[in-house]
């Protein structure tokens, strides 16, 4: 690994992006954040070991931006080790997590910092998404998340209620806790991170747009799919373990298929069309159970669960409804033009 010598003035901000074969899309990435509102900052780039042009977009920009520095990995590491790396190598209080290939609004980092100094208790802040085709340059409708440290605990159990690219640590408290991203996860490192930051603080999010979410062939997510051997089964095992449930198999599976995601629409999971006979029935108990734990065991509030309990039957009733969810396969669906918009023959993702 070489990493260029720092100055000595630590910023208020680090802005950390590891960047994997992402010249493309990088510089966009890094000019989004060069004009940021706030702009005591220093961005830091670990290029994870790429094998394109992306550590020359980066040092072509550094040397025109002293701000931006540099740090190469020999290999390729993964998403979470980058982003370790990153945090290691940061200097300011807060550290923003950027994906290479999307870009911040101008006035992001200004609204997550106003957050924290709202709130000292916060220890991880998100934000809202813009999911955004570049094939067409649409943007979709916007992914909004809970904004409350209540709400958030909640979600969690079903899905990630932050988005990687939008989030931002206090980064001495989570040095102080030893918080790291869970270098075992190819995908969900923003998930598992705002569950350990939930067990030592609170985790917020601000209401307005933060980041424009690049939907394309080449991003992580594409072509994910929640099953039992997936990352985000083990997260979802991980939270609920935490607030006292053990779930089956045939459990875990109930809770797969109502779990909501903006990466296909509700009630068109394989698990929920498996079930669909007995599937409200099945969430019902479920839920049910989930309820009783969180009023045992106190880490999740119950009265926020039974709220988000009853949004959820009330899209599995729903989705019942829907006569296109009986099909063997789910209709086409993309996160920015739901349904489809454009219809061509190579598939956006």
């Amino acid at each position: 690994m070489r990493e260029p010598p720092t100055p000595k003035r630590s910023p208020l901000v680090t802005a950390l992006v590891a960047a994997h074969q992402a010249e493309r899309h990088v510089g966009d990435a890094l000019t989004s954040l060069l004009v940021q509102t706030v702009d005591d900052l220093e961005v830091v780039v670990v290029d994870d070991g790429s094998t394109d042009g992306t550590s020359a977009v980066v040092e072509r920009m550094a040397r025109a931006d002293a701000r931006i520095r540099l740090v190469r990995l020999g290999e390729n590491r993964g998403q979470a080790a980058a982003l370790d790396v990153g945090m290691e190598c940061a200097r300011g209080r807060y550290l923003a997590i950027l994906d290479a290939d999307d870009e911040a609004t101008p006035v992001r980092l200004a609204e997550q910092v106003a957050a924290f100094q709202r709130d000292p208790g916060l220890v991880l802040v998100g934000g809202a998404v813009a999911p955004w085709c570049t094939r067409h340059d649409v943007l979709g409708p916007v992914w909004r998340y809970a904004v409350d440290d209540e709400a958030i605990r909640v979600r969690t159990i079903f899905k990630s209620e932050v988005i990687s690219g939008a989030i931002t640590l206090d980064r001495q408290r989570a040095e102080a806790h030893r918080l790291r991203f869970d270098r075992t996860l190819r995908l969900g490192v923003d998930w598992a991170m705002s569950f350990a930051a939930m067990q030592v603080g609170r985790v917020a999010n601000v209401g307005s747009v933060v980041m424009r979410y690049r939907i394309h062939p080449g991003q992580m997510t594409t072509g994910m799919l929640d099953d039992l051997g997936s990352d985000s089964t083990r997260i979802r095992r991980s939270v609920l373990a935490w607030m006292g449930v053990r779930p089956t198999d045939e459990e875990m599976r109930t809770h797969l298929a109502i779990s909501p995601c903006n990466y296909w629409p509700f009630g068109s999971h394989p698990f929920f069309r498996e079930r669909r006979a007995s599937i409200l029935g099945d969430a019902e108990r479920w839920l049910e159970r989930l309820h009783g734990a969180a009023n045992r065991t106190g880490r999740v509030p119950g009265g926020a669960l039974r709220a988000y309990a009853d949004e959820i039957l009330s899209k599995v009733e729903r989705a019942l409804e829907d006569r296109h969810a009986d099909g063997a396969q789910p209709r086409a669906y993309c996160p920015v033009a739901a349904p489809l918009a454009c219809v061509t023959a190579e598939a956006c993702r």
